[in-house]
């Protein structure tokens, strides 16, 4: 068995579907089969159970999950470490980044860093900051970009200090909150205390709710139409058409929600990881 083989192994353990697998390892399904097969053979036990919803994992399989894992980190260490001794930044830049960074600043600062270290190969996961934070806790990835509050022994660095905004459509500027609907978004349950404490400091608790969006883009568009008025992140709102205001607590403090980088201790010794700090 080779990385290949590991690597395949997680991915069915957490697909539970050999077509998602494949897709997931950029594999076609065929060549997924037939390496299956062939993983039985040198193991000499069935690997899988397949029925009409997908694949489980036999107990021999799931017994050298534990196995996979301890395998695939040991092999990316001797990597980074090999890379680390070359004369050009290489390696592997194991990054999580929560949804909204993702998908508003980091594209800009990925284009920056593959750009200068080309042969730095990028794996990127993009989740809630709370999930991407157990992932860097248990060593899953290297650096974490989230949004919110988290105790870490390690590197943290500020990387923002954003305001929270109400919108609405510039016709309802003024208007009571209590008058039309608010329109709330998925977010994570961070954000959705602080929002809370914030509804419930001015009264706002019993205010209509009539539409739950999962996507911010839509629920900017919503507000623009004048269906009703949302609370969203600045970082979301450069191209909003509509009427913006950053909100403050009761006693005048601004309610803003930080964005922080953090880094496993050991991690920022490797070149490729202390190129990508600094250029944050």
């Amino acid at each position: 068995m080779d990385k290949r083989d590991y690597e395949l192994l997680l991915a069915l353990d957490q697909h539970k579907n050999i077509t998602k697998a494949a897709q997931s390892l950029y594999m076609t399904q065929p060549a997924i089969t037939k390496r299956i097969q062939k993983m039985e053979e040198e193991l000499h036990c069935p690997l899988l159970i397949r029925s009409k919803r997908g694949v489980l994992l036999t107990p021999a399989a799931e017994s050298l999950l534990p196995c996979a894992h301890t395998i695939l980190k040991n092999m990316e260490q001797m990597e980074e470490l090999a890379a680390a001794s070359q004369d050009y930044i290489c390696g592997t830049l194991r990054l999580g980044c929560s949804l909204n960074y993702a998908h508003y600043r980091l594209p800009a600062i990925l284009k920056d860093y593959t750009d200068r270290y080309p042969k730095v190969e990028v794996h990127i996961t993009t989740e809630q900051s709370r999930q991407l934070y157990k992932m860097l806790c248990k060593e899953e990835i290297s650096l974490a970009i989230l949004r919110g509050e988290y105790n870490w022994d390690g590197k943290k660095i500020l990387l923002a200090s954003e305001p929270i905004c109400l919108i609405c459509s510039r016709e309802d500027a003024g208007r009571p909150l209590t008058d039309y609907p608010y329109i709330s978004h998925n977010t994570d349950s961070g954000l959705n205390s602080q929002l809370f404490s914030w509804f419930e400091a001015r009264g706002l608790t019993g205010i209509r709710r009539n539409f739950q969006i999962d996507s911010i883009d839509t629920c900017k568009e919503m507000v623009r139409y004048g269906l009703g008025w949302s609370i969203l992140p600045s970082i979301c709102l450069n191209n909003f058409d509509g009427y913006i205001e950053a909100l403050s607590w009761q006693d005048g403090t601004p309610f803003v929600r930080n964005t922080y980088l953090l880094c496993q201790p050991t991690s920022d010794r490797l070149p490729q990881v202390k190129k990508f700090l600094e250029l944050l």
